[in-house]
């Protein structure tokens, strides 16, 4: 039922209606006439019979701490464990800057564009807009899922400008100079692991975290069962990595249920189950120098594969199966690299129309 206080104010009349039905906490709202109050009473009542009506208190009542624990359990725990890894950061980053005890209802377009802006100054727009990307899908998810009366603020504002993409590859001779490098590192499967990477175009996680059961040396494959589109994903092998990684396997404690570049003990962290690659980063960082190539990133490697793919002739939907990309957006980026065979190929009907002498 629905009760009505009538009260004197400077202006002239203000009327309270208040809600109560058993098993529900109470609700009030105040209005300047009757009229909206008893409107605004009969449609909560029929909502709150309904169980569709969300207190807007409740966003009062949650802070940001409270709300991203929840999301990090519930949400982010079930997406791919280099994702969750990146969002637990980002939820870090989000609770130092906007604060811990913060509601999630007081969170406006302002604040969320100052907390841009501020981390723009201390970081590049990668991270930035993650961290964005973070706390949009909170309150997505607090609105649609946890039936807290949210607006989402980020979608209200500008996200920074992706970063242009990398595509730095290594030439033959850079990568031959690399590969040298490698055969010289203390870990001697490092050589092998940079050599997958080069002649497979594999993230370089996916490569750490690899077991010797998911690699086919007769069919030459390597089957990713679990990739970061979440897609299973078999990796084709070339004659010359399937003939050093079965020199590898020889060498080596290789039964099915051991990793194939790193030991068990080695991924004793979350961290380091989530993002095995970061293993390998002292001997890569010590190899591309060794080899005077400062400037090359680990990833760079994957780009060093697609881009001689796609100058070997391999069409686009080919290199994004390699590769893993669900759409070709990625894989554009590697187009210009086709001037030089579009030329030779536009160049087959150069005497189209020509007159014979």
């Amino acid at each position: 039922m629905a009760r009505f206080l009538k009260r004197k104010t400077k202006n002239g009349w203000s009327y309270t209606a208040t809600v109560r039905i058993k098993g529900h906490p109470s609700v009030s709202r105040t209005f300047d006439t009757k009229g909206e109050a008893v409107v605004w009473a009969a449609k909560t009542t029929e909502k709150i019979k309904a169980h569709k009506y969300n207190d807007p208190r409740l966003a009062l009542q949650i802070t940001l701490e409270e709300a991203l624990d929840k999301y990090l359990v519930t949400i982010s725990n079930k997406k791919a464990p280099n994702t969750h890894s990146r969002e637990k950061v980002a939820a870090k980053q989000l609770l130092q800057k906007i604060g811990h005890d913060f509601a999630i209802g007081t969170i406006s377009p302002a604040i969320a564009a100052k907390y841009r802006d501020d981390r723009l100054k201390e970081v590049s727009a990668y991270p930035v807009r993650a961290e964005l990307a973070l706390l949009s899908h909170l309150f997505t998810k607090a609105k649609k899922e946890w039936g807290i009366p949210v607006d989402n603020p980020v979608t209200e504002i500008e996200r920074p400008a992706p970063p242009r993409g990398r595509t730095r590859f290594l030439t033959d001779s850079e990568a031959s100079k690399l590969l040298d490098a490698c055969r010289k590192a203390r870990n001697k499967k490092f050589y092998y692991y940079i050599l997958t990477l080069l002649h497979t175009g594999m993230r370089a996680s996916e490569a750490a975290g690899l077991y010797w059961n998911q690699v086919n040396l007769k069919e030459r494959v390597i089957f990713l069962p679990d990739t970061k589109n979440k897609d299973p994903r078999w990796v084709p092998l070339t004659r010359k990595l399937t003939e050093e990684l079965s020199t590898l396997k020889n060498a080596y404690d290789s039964t099915k249920d051991n990793l194939v570049f790193l030991r068990d003990e080695q991924l004793n962290t979350e961290r380091a189950r989530s993002r095995p690659g970061i293993k390998f980063r002292e001997s890569f960082n010590a190899a591309k120098n060794r080899a005077g190539l400062p400037d090359i990133h680990m990833h760079d490697l994957r780009h060093t594969a697609a881009s001689h793919l796609i100058m070997s002739g391999v069409d686009i939907r080919t290199l994004a199966d390699i590769l893993g990309h669900r759409t070709l957006q990625m894989v554009q980026r590697y187009t210009h690299l086709l001037h030089d065979h579009k030329l030779a190929a536009i160049d087959k009907i150069d005497s189209l129309g020509k007159t014979e002498d």
